[in-house]
């Protein structure tokens, strides 16, 4: 539980501004990965900035910061992919290499992978 004069993780990351480049980030590598590109093919580069721009407030609204997220939830934006649990450790690799690229570490990277793995339910719908 956050203390209330504790700063968020929002603030603790760094703002909206590391948090938008670790979505550069991360979505330059998921978006080219072999594993995990098939989601983004055919997609416009209109639509994959759409993409990038959702997750930069889904992110940012989740850990505390001003920004509105008005997507749809995990569990409806995800339904119908089949993602799988190995795609999902996948992610999670070029989650973690992202944060190693910017430095986030610690409690902070703890956190931040901790909130990940609570919307793995909603996104991953087909078991190894």
């Amino acid at each position: 539980m956050l203390d209330p004069g504790e700063p968020s993780l929002y603030q603790r990351l760094g703002g909206h501004d590391v948090i938008s480049a670790f979505v550069d980030d991360i979505m330059a590598r998921v978006t080219t990965d072999p594993t995990l590109a098939v989601y983004w093919k055919g997609k416009s580069l209109d639509s994959r900035r759409k993409d990038s721009q959702l997750l930069l407030e889904f992110l940012c609204m989740a850990f505390g910061g001003p920004s509105a997220y008005l997507g749809r939830d995990m569990k409806t934006s995800h339904a119908g992919l089949g993602i799988t649990d190995d795609e999902w450790d996948v992610f999670g690799v070029h989650a973690v290499a992202a944060l190693d690229k910017l430095g986030i570490s610690g409690r902070e990277k703890s956190e931040f992978l901790a909130a990940a793995t609570s919307l793995k339910e909603d996104i991953v719908e087909v078991p190894r």
